[in-house]
């Protein structure tokens, strides 16, 4: 069973490199940053490979995903892997708050978010995972709602069309679209 799984796993990574490699420059690189990452993945596990602003792409991982019936095999969280010190490191987990609320991505990070709440995180030049920004929306007993923004070391109390403004960089942002191995890699978001 284990030689089995060590030939699939080869085999897989071949073809991974290769059908990356057609697809372009970029995807050679990313073959070249993550295949072996990749190759290494559990049978269950699922990857996308997405830019974002990080100055190298951003690989993700997950082991759940769902339909979002708009063509994505989304997933509600990941870890992320990136290139740091010439390794590929796992620099951390992103996780949105049930199936409305996919993980996405735009040129400015990655997105996670909830009913109320919508978080967007960075790569930064360290290769560390931080959260950007982060929008809240709390109600009193009352039912009056108030609503709050982080950013960097700052919170500060927004009104309701900042924060559904906010909150539209999630709705406009790319949701990831999962797949696994070679076959799916040109629906990674690469």
């Amino acid at each position: 069973m284990y030689k089995t799984k060590k030939i699939i796993s080869c085999f897989a990574l071949c073809v991974l490199i290769f059908s990356l490699c057609a697809c372009g420059e970029k995807s050679s690189d990313n073959a070249a940053i993550y295949g072996e990452t990749i190759a290494g993945l559990e049978d269950n596990e699922l990857f996308a490979i997405v830019d974002t602003n990080a100055s190298s792409p951003v690989l993700l991982v997950t082991s759940q995903v769902y339909d979002d019936r708009l063509g994505n095999q989304a997933a509600l969280n990941c870890e992320v892997y990136y290139l740091v010190d010439k390794e590929v490191k796992n620099v951390g987990r992103i996780e949105s708050m049930g199936t409305a609320y996919p993980i996405s991505y735009d040129e400015t990070g990655i997105y996670a978010a909830s009913g109320h709440a919508m978080q967007r995180f960075e790569i930064e030049e360290s290769g560390a995972l931080k959260l950007a920004e982060s929008i809240l929306e709390q109600s009193d007993e009352s039912g009056n709602a108030t609503y709050t923004m982080e950013k960097g070391d700052e919170t500060k109390t927004i009104t309701e069309e900042e924060y559904y403004t906010t909150f539209e960089k999630y709705s406009d942002a790319t949701i990831v679209s999962f797949s696994y191995g070679a076959s799916d890699a040109g629906n990674s978001g690469a």
